[in-house]
């Protein structure tokens, strides 16, 4: 017969552990490498609440399956940043908490509407915004002046016009000058985030207010035909990447506004031929942003600490930016809070248009959808076969269409 322990004796045994978990520290779990994280990495590690804090790397790339995987085997860190477009799986998992009134209440105060939506899953606010991106198009004008103009394009057949101007190939047909170039990502984002940019401003929307995929409206053809068209009539190439954009042989593309830095880096002096402007569709312009927010994990046994650490790392700290804005101002990238906006220096000539777009309105949060990334997978390999000529848009946006309509169809 199996030995029973009594109820005091198991209670006493319980509590070694839940003491340990009381004083280990809490586990922040990012995607910026060690280097990047720096500023925030001091931050946390001179956080003095109980049991101090510590940093843990998890690459972009990955980040989503290891937290799904690693939550299974108990090994869950305390505080996530979470990517938009992973939330609404994360949501689904249960592995989000939904933020206390407090901190609610500070993100309704201090962040826009836009970065505030993409934190909130079914009505819940699940954490605080933290990096915002948007898109603009990005033009090397030494390149556009050579070709002879003295302006970015405003519309669509003006960049059209342009790149073609700007474009060269060697005697194999290779490329050797760019007037324009998508980027080459694993993700599909290179050519789903411009997508859509241009989606938005022709009007459209990736899924109906009903929740029904819209792949199969006039407006995802009309996107589709206008990147498709730029390969088809050989005013840009596959095979060119706009990521060698630092290089300087790429005149204009669609980018967010992280990659400043890497664009710095690369061109030297010749970053102050770089101009950002809105996206070539006319007076109606519109674009994408997308956000990620810092939240806690459900299943964490601090959470209120954890909550703390949360809000601490995200204050401004007396009158200047916090933890995680400074972080983000050296990488070059956009704080979602109002008031780090505020604290930091004003924005270089790069940045500006891109708080300007984020500040009007003009920037629309990517839906957040269960499956997100797998959906934007799927939309990057319709684009893609159409842009290589390899199937009619009607035909891949109507798979498409039916592919998304099923996997929301699962998951809602």
């Amino acid at each position: 017969m199996p030995t029973r322990l009594p109820l005091a004796l198991l209670a006493s045994a319980a509590l070694p552990a839940a003491a340990a978990a009381q004083d280990a520290p809490l586990q922040v779990a990012m995607h910026y490498t060690q280097e990047q994280a720096a500023p925030l990495i001091a931050c946390i590690e001179a956080w003095d609440g109980p049991g101090g804090a510590e940093y843990q790397q998890i690459g972009y790339r990955d980040y989503l399956q290891t937290v799904l995987t690693a939550r299974l085997g108990g090994q869950s860190p305390d505080i996530y940043n979470v990517y938009s477009i992973w939330a609404a799986q994360m949501a689904e998992n249960d592995v989000l908490a939904e933020a206390p009134e407090d901190v609610a209440q500070f993100v309704r105060d201090g962040y826009a509407p836009g970065t505030v939506d993409a934190a909130t899953i079914d009505g819940q606010l699940l954490g605080v915004p933290t990096e915002v991106s948007a898109y603009m198009l990005v033009s090397n004008m030494k390149l556009l002046r050579e070709a002879g103009y003295d302006a970015p394009p405003a519309a669509w057949d003006e960049l059209r016009e342009m790149a073609e101007a700007v474009t060269t190939r060697n005697d194999q047909g290779r490329v050797e000058t760019a007037g324009f170039a998508f980027a080459q990502s694993s993700s599909g984002a290179g050519i789903v985030h411009p997508f859509y940019a241009l989606l938005y401003s022709e009007g459209g929307e990736a899924l109906y207010d009903g929740g029904d995929a819209a792949f199969d409206g006039e407006a995802a053809a009309a996107t589709v035909d206008r990147m498709a068209g730029l390969v088809r009539d050989g005013i840009a190439d596959l095979s060119v990447d706009a990521y060698d954009f630092p290089a300087g042989g790429i005149a204009m593309m669609i980018m967010a506004n992280w990659y400043e830095s890497a664009i710095r880096e690369g061109m030297g002096e010749d970053f102050a031929e770089v101009a950002v402007t809105p996206i070539p569709t006319g007076e109606d312009w519109k674009t994408l942003q997308y956000a990620f927010f810092m939240g806690v994990d459900s299943g964490s046994e601090r959470q209120d600490a954890a909550w703390e650490l949360v809000r601490h790392l995200n204050e401004p700290r007396d009158g200047g930016p916090s933890c995680v804005a400074e972080m983000l101002d050296g990488l070059g990238a956009l704080t979602a809070s109002t008031a780090d906006t505020e604290a930091l220096p004003a924005p270089d000539a790069f940045t500006q248009p891109y708080v300007d777009a984020l500040a009007s309105g003009r920037a629309i949060s990517q839906p957040n959808v269960v499956q997100a990334s797998e959906i934007e997978g799927l939309m990057a390999q319709a684009i893609e076969g159409v842009m290589a000529g390899e199937r009619e848009a009607d035909e891949a946006l109507a798979e498409l269409d039916r592919e998304v309509e099923d996997i929301l169809f699962e998951f809602q």
